[in-house]
């Protein structure tokens, strides 16, 4: 209930502002390479302090670490309202991805009040929170203009989920299940690296980054690609004449995207998973989505192109929140911030490096990132198919 709608402000304000960022930090006179590392700066610092977060709830609870992370968002985005050069930007995105423990944090919450069975429906519900954001996100930077006015909503809007979650959202951790010292620095590290190594939690988090890795480059290039094939795709002449239409379609597809993962997330995967596996959900979703990354460059029309885009949705629709679910069934309920904490640091890395790699092939040749991703992905599928249909025995974690 409360945590879907936490977890939806929270992305309704990140989806406002990240679709013009690189637009204010032009006003401020960044370059393109400025851009793309101000764009990999709040994934940097997520990956860093994600597990850290995590692991502090195992100690503390759910409800302190989620109240600390949005009245955290609430001031990054205050700060990049206020914003008067280049280097604040960097510091409000700085501060932004260090306070940025919602996701991971919001799935352990929803791992102490879920079953195991129950667990990837759960999950399936934050993945549909986080889809929807980023629909209505979007949607609401059309209509607000100037970064002030986008900063100072999206100010407001994690003030008004700070002020839900303080009254209605209920800590979901008994005391009983939580951990007595966090991990050091050190300590955290070497958590992040051995994850790696248990059966199941290591192939589901491998997969998590395999799938955010190809994901992300996919952010970048689908625009890049509309415009290569404006006349194909769009029904303009030339690519020069389609500036506006690909920038107002690339956000029509994402939101049309991000409102087929929700619908797959929040009211399909419960079902699925009960019937087929999570394991077997994980897999599927991503063959599916690989077939889609292959087929997406040679689409020959916009219709042939929404219809591999839908594939790709539900592939990815399925395959995130089993992912998610496995990663949690498989971990003691006294780590259950740690691990989803880590696997979101893990994901947040993908996002850091993700865009610089897919524009960089595509600046080779502009079919190599979709190439590229589609590999990613049946490299995915091959491990799900392999050690989580089938995992190895041992200690899940």
């Amino acid at each position: 209930g409360i945590i879907f709608f936490t977890v939806f402000l929270d992305l309704l304000g990140f989806g406002l502002v990240l679709p013009l960022l690189p637009q204010f930090a032009k006003q401020h006179g960044a370059s393109e390479a400025i851009i793309g590392v101000l764009g990999a700066t709040y994934s940097a610092f997520q990956f860093v302090f994600a597990p850290l977060w995590g692991r502090l709830s195992d100690r503390v609870g759910r409800r302190p670490v989620l109240l600390i992370s949005i009245t955290g968002s609430s001031l990054s985005y205050l700060l990049f309202a206020l914003a008067p050069n280049l280097a604040t930007l960097f510091l409000a995105r700085a501060l932004a991805g260090v306070m940025a423990a919602n996701i991971g944090t919001a799935q352990a919450y929803v791992a102490d009040v879920t079953s195991p069975e129950n667990r990837a429906r759960g999950m399936g519900l934050i993945g549909a929170a986080f889809g929807l954001g980023f629909v209505f996100g979007p949607a609401l930077a059309l209509v607000v203009q100037g970064q002030r006015a986008v900063g100072l909503l999206a100010a407001a809007l994690s003030l008004l989920d700070l002020l839900l979650a303080s009254v209605w959202l209920p800590e979901s951790l008994p005391r009983q299940n939580r951990v007595a010292q966090a991990p050091s620095g050190a300590g955290r590290l070497t958590r992040m690296v051995a994850a790696l190594s248990y059966p199941v939690v290591g192939t589901g988090v491998r997969c998590f980054f395999l799938a955010t890795l190809a994901w992300s480059g996919l952010e970048v290039t689908l625009s890049l690609l509309l415009k290569l094939n404006a006349a194909a795709l769009l029904g303009v002449p030339n690519a020069d004449q389609a500036a506006a239409l690909v920038q107002a379609r690339t956000g029509m597809v994402f939101a049309l995207m991000g409102l087929l993962v929700a619908t797959v997330q929040g009211g399909m995967i419960g079902r699925l998973a009960k019937r087929y596996g999570e394991a077997r959900l994980a897999a599927t979703g991503a063959l599916l989505a690989s077939a889609a990354l292959l087929l997406l460059p040679w689409s020959p029309s916009s219709w042939a192109l929404l219809a591999v885009l839908a594939l790709l949705a539900v592939g990815q629709g399925m395959n995130i929140p089993a992912l998610s679910a496995l990663i949690s069934q498989n971990t003691p309920s006294s780590e259950q911030g740690g691990a989803l904490g880590t696997t979101q640091g893990y994901s947040s890395l993908a996002r850091a490096v993700g865009p610089a790699l897919a524009g960089g092939l595509f600046h080779v040749s502009p079919w190599l990132p979709f190439a590229a991703g589609a590999a990613l992905m049946a490299l995915a599928a091959f491990l799900a198919a392999c050690r989580l249909i089938a995992p190895a025995a041992g200690s899940p974690v």
